[in-house]
């Protein structure tokens, strides 16, 4: 027994020095990651997550569909619809990339990272709490992350570390100028949200991550961090268009806009970039909370039925449906808040705070509330 003491006395000792040794604001994240993160034993490699991609997508289609409280001619459910729509085209695209060995599979993963991150802003708008819907949401969410995080040109880059060169340190200034333009767009929208909690709780989550972006240092798992999370701003502003009042929503498609502008350059500098297709077949570790295996069982003809269900059906909305989506949606205060209903989790940031063990300056961005609720958990998963 007092060996056993002894031991735990000494482990605790242990910890408490490496404690002393991290950066004040990061000590108790760093912890929690450290016991969070721990392998299943499953291993997979891109052909097996984009299948397991397709399963949850299905499988969360095959419960919506069944759910007529998520009727897609119902307004505030079409931009939910819209949404997977989206990822449902752009996982297919990966697919044949993937089979062609071409851009078209970084471009269907990103996309698809995307739009699943504002099919999570959409679905508050639902109402639901479908927890079929939820839970292959959440399984659908891990799959992408990672098809993002380890199999991306991104991932390549890291993983063959160095320094910046001259041109990527060019890119990442140009990012972080555009980011603090972004910053003065959202400060202008701000002052016309503040009667509307969820859009306002939407824009501060942008300007958060526009901050980080700003204040991370030139480095090179900056630089892949960032690139990451402008994944998760992207879709947040696309999913957060359809909360906003007609009198002001032309002054948001600015901010629409400047994410078309984004995703041009993006894709210029991932054409440009290349790759070793050999990577793809390399198999990952699959962690604890970032389950990919859909719980139930999904055939092939499921799979294929439920996909061309939301890839060709109609979920557009009349000029009128999205006003009286917007205008129900101020006096939702569900929307506004964090519930059991959210397919948001612990890894849902993928790629956000990658970089904040080798960042000396962003004291000042925890401070400021960065790592309030938990938002950077299991943001180390990617590409190591």
């Amino acid at each position: 027994m007092k060996k056993f003491v002894s031991l735990l006395l000494c482990l605790s000792l242990s910890l408490f020095a490496v404690a002393r040794a991290m950066k004040p604001n990061h000590t108790l994240a760093a912890v929690a990651k450290t016991a969070q993160k721990k392998p299943t034993g499953q291993k997979a490699d891109a052909k097996t997550l984009l299948n397991d991609a397709s399963k949850a997508l299905a499988a969360m289609i095959k419960a919506a569909r069944a759910d007529k409280g998520l009727d897609p001619k119902t307004p505030k459910n079409k931009p939910f619809w819209k949404s997977t729509q989206l990822i449902t085209k752009n996982l297919k695209l990966a697919k044949t990339g993937l089979v062609a060995k071409s851009n078209d599979f970084f471009k269907g993963v990103a996309e698809a990272r995307t739009a699943e991150e504002q099919m999570k802003v959409d679905w508050q708008l639902t109402d639901s709490k479908n927890e079929k819907v939820i839970e292959n949401g959440k399984t659908l969410g891990h799959a992408i992350a990672l098809l993002r995080t380890d199999f991306s040109k991104e991932a390549a880059r890291k993983k063959k570390g160095g320094e910046l060169t001259s041109k990527e340190k060019t890119d990442f200034e140009k990012l972080k100028a555009q980011q603090k333009e972004l910053l003065g767009k959202i400060a202008k929208l701000e002052a016309s949200a503040k009667k509307d909690k969820a859009l306002e709780k939407g824009l501060r989550e942008m300007k958060k991550q526009a901050d980080h972006i700003v204040k991370e240092p030139v480095t090179l798992d900056a630089y892949i961090a960032t690139l990451y999370l402008l994944d998760v701003q992207a879709g947040l502003i696309r999913g957060y268009e359809y909360y906003v009042d007609k009198p002001w929503r032309a002054d948001y498609l600015v901010l629409v806009d400047w994410v078309h502008t984004y995703e041009t350059s993006y894709y210029e500098w991932e054409t440009s970039v290349s790759y070793d297709w050999a990577l793809v077949d390399t198999s990952v570790d699959v962690y604890e909370n970032e389950d990919v295996a859909v719980s139930e069982s999904i055939s092939d003809e499921e799979i294929n039925s439920e996909e061309a269900y939301a890839e060709n059906e109609s979920f557009d909305m009349s000029e009128a449906e999205e006003e009286e989506v917007a205008a129900e949606e101020d006096t939702d205060e569900e929307v506004a808040s964090d519930d059991d209903d959210s397919m948001e989790d612990a890894s849902d940031d993928e790629g956000e705070d990658m970089s904040d063990d080798d960042s000396g300056d962003d004291a000042g961005d925890d401070n400021g509330g960065d790592d309030d609720g938990g938002d950077d958990d299991g943001g180390d998963d990617g590409g190591d």
